[in-house]
């Protein structure tokens, strides 16, 4: 490929997304979809007068339809709607697109994707891993400045746009999901290449540089998906510092098969310790999207000595009853254990007992790691155990509210026309915590923190987990 220098940054300019096989809606066709978004959102939506009043929401919508032109892009038309889905300030509530991105099935054969793996720090995206091109390595680390002439922010901003995992005001976790995110929602939005042209700094030399990158194959990564999947685990155990602290690392609460649950790998790390005589660890929930409460329960009956509560509160919207379902939420509607109370269904499961704890429990130094992209489940863990005062939390501020969540089961509304989707939650999770612990429109809030840096990632360090090490030392 051939190496270039970068052009000075004032050439250019934001150029508008233009998404992959955009067309146009008509205005009687734009209000059905608002009308079929506003009747579900405002009747089952949980969070709705918490963070923003349900009646600013119910006004933007109408306000909508009130202005709407003749007819609009589909683009036009997500971006539209996404400020009203913005307001509400839940991260399990977002818009996508879910209408074909390849034309045919022999599509997914070309190469059309973009190919290298992005992360971001400090608002910085970065080249996580070592690209080979040839002749030539883009040695991780390295700043992407531009791509085909857009800058990198701009282009973040409206990936960001689908809303994953950020709950109150803290949106910087949008934009980390976003990168992460990036292959397919660069899609979307940009549209389908065969290249991609790169501005970066290299992270080696420091000197900027432009590289031609060729597009892969959607069905090359997703076969390379499917392997890593094959030796994914999502709970794993270590020991750090000459097997002196365990190091126990989940990185989804989400069972990865119906069969392989987390119960098991927590019995056998807390089983080692004891063989071991380890008497300090940490639990690392850096980057976990969250999961099934269940798998909270069996990590947290090792670590209290009382009985406790998870969630002390779940409701659901009366009107859920009237709206349509899909299976499995016919079946958890109608056996749920619940009571019908202020136009509001509680459910009785979720608070019904306490947990007891393990009679073979690790009851001595913990430290809990969490960062940005610790959201639902994994923001909800460490809080719960810092509110128990079992552990020291160290790390960032997470994505995820310290103290509820609107989530458990979704209804995902696809709207008739345009085929954009939106999730919405239907339970809301009320936590055991004091609600008064910390600002509530933040995420759970680290006792001490320490973030992973662009050095981390270019030296192949982690000083967060070698500050945790030190912390447990002394």
């Amino acid at each position: 490929m051939l190496l270039r220098t970068l052009f000075a940054i004032c050439t250019f300019t934001f150029i508008a997304p233009i998404q992959a096989q955009d067309k146009y809606f008509t205005k009687d066709k734009l209000e059905a979809d608002i009308k079929q978004l506003k009747k579900t959102l405002i009747a089952i939506h949980p969070g709705l007068d918490y963070f923003t009043p349900k009646e600013v929401v119910e006004k933007m919508l109408d306000d909508r339809l009130a202005s709407l032109p003749d007819s609009m892009l589909r683009m036009d038309f997500f971006n539209l709607l996404e400020p009203i889905i913005d307001t509400i300030k839940c991260g399990h509530t977002n818009i996508q697109f879910s209408h074909k991105l390849y034309k045919e099935k022999e599509d997914k054969d070309k190469p059309q994707l973009f190919p290298m793996e992005l992360v971001m720090l400090d608002n910085e995206v970065l080249v996580e891993k070592d690209f080979n091109i040839g002749k030539n390595i883009i040695p991780k680390g390295s700043q992407i400045l531009h791509i085909d002439s857009v800058a990198i922010d701009p282009i973040i901003d409206q990936l960001a746009k689908y809303h994953k995992g950020a709950d109150g005001d803290n949106h910087y976790p949008e934009r980390l999901w976003a990168v992460r995110g990036f292959k397919g929602a660069y899609a979307r939005f940009f549209g389908l290449k065969d290249k991609f042209v790169v501005h970066l700094i290299n992270s080696k030399t420091g000197k900027p540089q432009t590289y031609t990158l060729a597009a892969v194959p959607p069905n090359a990564l997703s076969k390379i998906k499917k392997e890593e999947n094959k030796s994914y685990k999502p709970v794993t155990f270590e020991t750090v510092d000459d097997g002196k602290i365990g190091l126990i690392t989940i990185r989804s609460f989400s069972d990865k098969s119906f069969f392989h649950k987390h119960k098991g790998q927590y019995k056998k790390a807390f089983k080692e310790m004891r063989q071991k005589n380890i008497e300090k660890l940490i639990i690392d929930v850096r980057n976990n999207g969250g999961g099934a409460i269940d798998n909270i329960k069996y990590l947290t009956k090792y670590l209290f000595d009382e009985e406790y509560l998870i969630v002390k509160e779940a409701t659901v919207e009366d009107d859920f009853k009237d709206e349509k379902k899909s299976f499995f939420q016919k079946i958890f509607f109608a056996f749920a254990k619940k009571e019908l109370k202020d136009e509001k269904y509680y459910l009785k499961g979720f608070s019904k007992k306490n947990i007891k704890p393990k009679n073979k429990r690790y009851q001595n130094d913990l430290v809990v790691l969490i960062n940005e992209r610790s959201y639902s489940a994994a923001a909800l863990t460490p809080a719960v155990i810092k509110e128990k005062k079992r552990a020291t939390l160290i790390g960032a501020e997470a994505g995820g509210s310290y103290h509820l969540a609107f989530a458990g089961t979704s209804k995902y509304v696809k709207l008739s026309n345009t085929r954009i989707k939106v999730r919405v939650p239907i339970i809301k999770l009320v936590y055991d915590v004091d609600v008064d612990a910390q600002d509530r429109r933040k995420g759970l809030l680290p006792d001490i923190y320490k973030k992973y840096t662009k050095d981390d990632l270019t030296n192949g360090t982690d000083t967060v987990l070698e500050y945790a090490i030190e912390y447990l030392n002394k």
